[in-house]
């Protein structure tokens, strides 16, 4: 199975994202040794032409892509720990689940995160 690609969509000005940007970081080092995972850190404003016309709704927005197929695209709340667990949820899916979590996330707008980074 393809590594998953895990973006966080922020802003420099939110304080919000600033102060998250530390426990994003240290989520790599609290994932089960299985799963194998791409970091990105993107910042919405320096990647606003790639982003299109894709608007988050609010910040951060994690956003998780395996191969071309998005399977994931929403704000959640800084909490470590439920990232963690929905990181760990999405490594583990694949085939119809994945097919129908990348129809679900395709609302969101966002294009492929490989070409922001």
């Amino acid at each position: 199975m393809e590594p998953l690609l895990v973006a966080c969509l922020c802003a420099q000005w939110c304080g919000i994202c600033r102060d998250w940007r530390a426990g994003f970081d240290a989520l790599a080092a609290q994932l089960p040794p299985d799963v194998a995972v791409r970091w990105a850190w993107i910042d919405v404003e320096d990647r606003a032409d790639a982003l299109g016309d894709f608007e988050p709704p609010n910040f951060p927005v994690l956003a998780v892509q395996r191969g071309s197929d998005l399977l994931y695209c929403a704000p959640l709340p800084q909490q470590p720990a439920l990232w963690l667990r929905v990181l760990t949820e999405l490594a583990r899916v694949d085939g119809a689940a994945a097919r129908q979590m990348t129809q679900q996330a395709a609302k969101a707008g966002l294009p492929d995160l490989r070409s922001l980074i």
